[in-house]
């Protein structure tokens, strides 16, 4: 546990959006903070959000709302300018020595986050989760050509340290042009929601699955980066090969993907063998992890996708492609991972498909071991108290 005084820092952390909308980043952020807060440590949490949406977040991540500093949205959603923010934590009173650590790039929260730290002059933390990645650098190119020169390049340059997901963000990091320290820190992840036998009939109710039938679980946004055509053209090969199964997607649609989703299924002819329930959350989510046999996801680039650390919370298996590593040392006993090949993947999802219920409970529980040895909450807030405490002290 982590022994401190709490005058000694003060923290902010900061990112863009923490509601269900923000997926992964506004949930590492917010319970990053939280497990933080629970230890001690004087931490506020600042985003960019709408009152009753934020608080309700903070509620169920167990945040007190008395420490969150909240920007009103104006304007269009996707920018989330708010003209008042920076006001409203320069108000804060910063017992001890402060710190800001930033979550996520490309933001007007990022911008705020750097003129901060330049009216403080303290450390500046930075989190791109995934934002340095080739493939995520070159999407909407224009956008963040114009943040680079404004404030962003200028944010990683003089940041005190950058933390990075894997070894391999920590290259990309590198090959950014970042000549300073990086650290691993990685995310979290919440212990599993119980369902009740009752609970799980009734969610293969909703969605016409059968008692019987073994779930193939996508959860995550419905994104071009996911993969998606490539699991469902996959699927379309094998599926009369091993009945019994059906691939359920659940996700929000970004950017109209959803829409070519829908027209793959019905060109592939398997209306019949694909469920889209569009976004889960609290028990429909955990309804859907606790169903499925296997989880998938084929993304052609991840950082540390929150949906795979929790399916393996869950005591699930794993699909995934090269595009997501884990950073700990582990056996291959809880995944199938192979590189961005159609050929390959359908190797894959063949021998997962072709596993006995026992083998695939099996690999969960490594999964799940795995998962509560190396991404507790509390673990990772004492790395980062840990982070911050050397770099105030000039280590």
């Amino acid at each position: 546990m982590i022994e401190i005084s709490s005058n000694e820092i003060t923290v902010i952390q900061m990112v863009s959006s923490i509601t269900k909308d923000s997926y992964g980043l506004g949930y590492a952020a917010l319970n990053l903070a939280a497990a933080i807060r629970r230890s001690g440590v004087n931490v506020y949490l600042a985003s960019i959000d709408k009152e009753l949406d934020a608080y309700e977040a903070c509620e169920e991540a167990g945040f007190p709302r008395e420490r969150y500093i909240r920007g009103l949205p104006i304007g269009h959603s996707r920018l989330r300018l708010s003209p008042f923010l920076l006001g409203r934590l320069l108000k804060i009173s910063c017992v001890g020595r402060p710190l800001i650590h930033m979550h996520g790039m490309w933001t007007y929260a990022s911008y705020i986050a750097g003129t901060l730290r330049d009216r403080w002059r303290c450390p500046f933390v930075l989190s791109p989760h995934g934002s340095l990645e080739p493939y995520a650098l070159k999407m909407s190119m224009k956008k963040k050509t114009i943040a680079q020169l404004l404030y962003e390049r200028r944010n990683v340059m003089q940041a005190s340290c950058l933390c990075a997901l894997s070894e391999q963000e920590k290259s990309s990091i590198r090959a950014y042009g970042f000549t300073g320290r990086i650290e691993i820190m990685l995310n979290g992840v919440n212990q599993s929601t119980t369902c009740s036998v009752e609970d799980v009939v009734m969610f293969r109710n909703r969605h016409s699955i059968g008692s019987g039938t073994r779930i193939i679980l996508f959860l995550s946004r419905i994104a071009r980066k996911k993969n998606l055509p490539l699991l469902l053209r996959v699927f379309s090969k094998i599926s009369k090969l091993y009945p019994g199964w059906i691939l359920v997607i659940a996700g929000d649609d970004e950017g109209g993907h959803l829409k070519e989703i829908q027209s793959l299924i019905q060109m592939l002819n398997i209306q019949n063998m694909v469920r889209l329930t569009g976004p889960l959350s609290g028990k429909e989510k955990a309804c859907a992890y606790t169903s499925a046999s296997l989880f998938v996801l084929p993304s052609l680039s991840e950082g540390l996708p929150i949906s795979v650390l929790e399916a393996m919370e869950y005591g699930k298996p794993v699909l995934v492609t090269d595009g997501w590593t884990l950073p700990v040392a582990a056996s291959k006993s809880f995944e199938w991972r192979v590189p961005v090949n159609e050929g390959l993947f359908e190797v894959a999802l063949a021998e997962a498909m072709g596993s006995s219920e026992d083998k695939l409970v099996d690999m969960g529980r490594t999964a799940r071991s795995l998962i509560r040895d190396n991404f507790s909450w509390e673990t990772i807030a004492e790395r980062a108290y840990s982070l911050y405490l050397s770099i105030l002290n000039g280590r």
